[in-house]
This record gives C-alpha cells, sequence and structure tokens, in this order.
C-alpha cells in the first residue's frame, strides 16, 4: 500500500524540507512496518507527500524507507533540508550508502538534521500516517497479507494554510551533503508572431531545445499557451529556470505559474544573443 498526495502550504522561501517516519509493530506473531514522508516547498506552496505498509520488517527498515522515499520526493535541481528522528551517524551511514546516494544525488544539496520525536507539525502527521499504514496493512483494508503493494498516486487540489509550521527541534546537525545537479536552463532565445486562420495568434517560441507553438487571442495569451505546452514537459523531471527577456517575462511567469518547479529569470540584452521580440 503506497499512497501520494499533493497539497499547498505556506512557509519560508528556498529549500524544500522533508519529514519522514517509520512504525514497526509485533502482534498476534505477525509484524508489519509502515512509513512516510512528505516534502515541502514553502514559497511555493508545494506538498509532495507519500506512504506505505508491507508485512514484516524492522524499525530501521521503516525509517530508511521512509527517508529514501522521502527525498526522491524532491524535484531534481533543489536543496533540501531533511528532518529525521534517528541518530545523525545513522541518517549519514544510510544516506552514504549505494541506496541512499541513489536517492539524493538528483539534489543540489542536502542538509541532514537528526530532530526530536513528534517535534514539529509535520513530524507529528508523519507519524500519525505511519502508523495508520502500518495498521491497515495489518487489518488487511487495502492488500492481503504477503501481496506487492502496489504503488497508487492521488493528486489533491493545492489548499494553501495560513499559518506558519512551527519549527522542528534539531538535536544533532545540520550536516551539509553536496549534491550533483543544478536546474535545467532553458533561454528564450526569439518569438515571432503570425495570423491563424481563425484569425488567432500564434507564437513560435525558439528554445535552446526546439521550436515551440501556441495560439491564443492575443500575442500575450499565445505565448502563454506556447510556454507551457514546451516548459510542462521539462517540469516533470525537476527544477527549470526559463530565461526570458522583456517585454515576455510577466506573460512566461503567468504560464508557468501553476508548475511550481519552473523559475522565470529575465534575460539580459548581452545574453539574448539573436533573440528577437
Amino acid at each position: 500500500m503506497v499512497r501520494s498526495e499533493r497539497r499547498g502550504l505556506p512557509s519560508t522561501p528556498g529549500e524544500w524540507h522533508v519529514y519522514t517516519d517509520g512504525s514497526t509493530r509485533h502482534e498476534r506473531r505477525r509484524t508489519f512496518s509502515g512509513w512516510a514522508a512528505r516534502a515541502v516547498q514553502p514559497e511555493t506552496q508545494q506538498v509532495r507527500q507519500v506512504s506505505g505498509a508491507r508485512p514484516g520488517g524492522t524499525s530501521l527498515e521503516a525509517e530508511t524507507e521512509a527517508v529514501l522515499m522521502g527525498l526522491r520526493l524532491v524535484p531534481g535541481g533543489a536543496a533540501a533540508r531533511l528532518y529525521s528522528d534517528l541518530e545523525l551517524a545513522l541518517l549519514l551511514q544510510i544516506l552514504r550508502g549505494a541506496e541512499g546516494a541513489a536517492a539524493w544525488t538528483h539534489l543540489r544539496d542536502l542538509w541532514v538534521h537528526s530532530i526530536a520525536r513528534n517535534s514539529n507539525r509535520h513530524h507529528q502527521d508523519m507519524h500519525h500516517v505511519a502508523r495508520t499504514a502500518e495498521v491497515e496493512a495489518r487489518e488487511q483494508r487495502s492488500a492481503p497479507e504477503g501481496a506487492a503493494l502496489a504503488n497508487a498516486v492521488l493528486a489533491v487540489q493545492a489548499v494553501a494554510q495560513v499559518n506558519p509550521v512551527d519549527t522542528a527541534l534539531s538535536l544533532q546537525g545540520p550536516e551539509h551533503l553536496p549534491g550533483f545537479a543544478l536546474p535545467l536552463q532553458v533561454a528564450l532565445r526569439g518569438v515571432t508572431f503570425q495570423l491563424t486562420l481563425s484569425r488567432q495568434v500564434q507564437a513560435t517560441l525558439t528554445l535552446e531545445l526546439s521550436q515551440v507553438r501556441g495560439t491564443g487571442r492575443t500575442q500575450e495569451e499565445a505565448l502563454r499557451a506556447a510556454v507551457e505546452r514546451g516548459l510542462r514537459p521539462l517540469a516533470r523531471g525537476g527544477l527549470v529556470a526559463l530565461m526570458v527577456r522583456e517585454p515576455w517575462t510577466q506573460a512566461a511567469r503567468q504560464a508557468t505559474g501553476e508548475l511550481g518547479v519552473v523559475r522565470v529569470v529575465p534575460l539580459e540584452e548581452s545574453d539574448a544573443g539573436e533573440a528577437s521580440p
């Protein structure tokens, strides 16, 4: 049983914050393990959450699964802070192993915090979700004992919460682990417009990767359609920095606002090369 959710949440700008917890209980000669992880990006009000459970396992295995799955929620090229109630030395041992490294090398930077158990609302939530997943698996609500627990993804409409989140109480750390990835940089090198037979405007973007077209009633609308069409597939893989010259930066920001992982960067005239409006 594996669940994923996405919700909105305000906080401080900057890195993604990953909260994880695991749960294992032995009862009536049976052991079940549950785990949960939540990744929060306060600036864009994004929350990505995943949880799961399985028969057997140990507490350390459940905690490890939560850590690895939580880090995979963060888009490539981002910086992240990991919060876990495991000891810092044990966390670093997990993250520096082969499987652990594979879970975070897509990040730009990672800071590892060992925190007090249930020391902030996100961590309390993950403890509750992990325990619930374990109980549901034990009671066979979602899958029979021993069955393969398949992935299930649920996209939830973003709902921003008003109050800031309390800070987790760090016991050790943070320990900095340098990552290997940066956001994908894409420059908008040129924009041309033409009227279609239906009297709409068609915008053709010249990106560093390829040309992309979009149609709308006005030049701004056509540009927004083209930008969204060109950037949405790229944004699935990680962070994207879209470099755009004036006067199209505002339209680009409007087109990419819902993608969450795209940052529009003004392109200086000296960098624009042969770009033409």
